[in-house]
Order: C-alpha cells, then structure tokens, then sequence
C-alpha cells in the first residue's frame, strides 16, 4: 500500500507512435488524404510557412499534489508541398525542445482606471433622488 502511493500517477496524451508515421509515410507519394485517414486529424498545423502538419504525444507524470511535469514527449512534422503531397518528415523529442518563459505584460488602456474607493464613492449624487423633478434618460418626467 505505502509502494502505491510513491509511485506517480501517469498521464498518456496524443495517440500516434513516432515510428507508424515514419514507416507509413512515402516522401513524394503520400498525400495529405493518406496521412488523414492513417492517424487522423493532426494536433497543430502550420500557420505560415510552408504546409506541415504536427503529431504530438506525451507522458506526463505527477506524485501526490504536484504539478505534472513532462517527462517524455514526441513530435513528428509532416511538411507537404504544395499540391498536397508530403515532402518532409521530421521528428523531435523532448530533448530538441526549448523552455521559455511567457511574456506576462499587458497592454494598458485609455483613460483613468478607478480605485475601490473611487468606484464606491464615484456614485454619489449621480442619480436622481425618488420624487425630484429632474429628468433623466430612461425616466419619465413627473407631471
């Protein structure tokens, strides 16, 4: 009982092994139909650049309450030319792969930005008082 609870709980992501697609895939005859029907829709696809496809598996791992932490992770590029015909496969693990750190700044906005004190007290002699005979948009005059 105590072994099991050292041991890591283990998370298996994407579907497709590394060696099925480089195995399947003929350079200058494969068409983008073939890879489809094969291993199914990709995880990412190129948004510039010439056409490529990307196939990303995974294995995470986490012990108790901790964070998953990545231990293994593969990914294999099929890049098509343009009539739709593979014409690279490349593949990449882990190893290849390059931490970063996301930008955390944000754009700011016009005008004031309004403190808890501000936005409690800016509402003060904003609106009519019940019975006073000023008109506002929305309300009806009193007669």
């Amino acid at each position: 009982m105590l072994a099991e609870a050292c041991s890591p709980k283990v998370n298996n992501g994407g579907y497709v092994n590394e060696n099925d697609i480089k195995n399947q895939i003929v350079i200058g005859k494969t068409t983008k139909d073939d890879v489809k029907e094969a291993f199914g829709s990709p995880s990412a696809e190129s948004s510039f650049g010439a056409e490529s496809w990307y196939y990303i598996s995974d294995r995470k791992e986490a012990y108790a309450f901790l964070k998953p932490t990545v231990v293994e992770q593969n990914v294999v590029r099929i890049e098509f030319d343009p009539t739709g015909v593979a014409s690279t496969v490349e593949s990449y693990s882990k190893k290849d792969g390059e931490e970063f750190d996301l930008a955390k700044r944000t754009t700011p906005t016009e005008g004031h930005t309004l403190g808890f004190f501000e936005q409690i007290l800016g509402n003060i002699g904003r609106f009519n008082r019940p019975g006073s005979d000023s008109s506002a948009p929305g309300r009806k005059p009193s007669s």
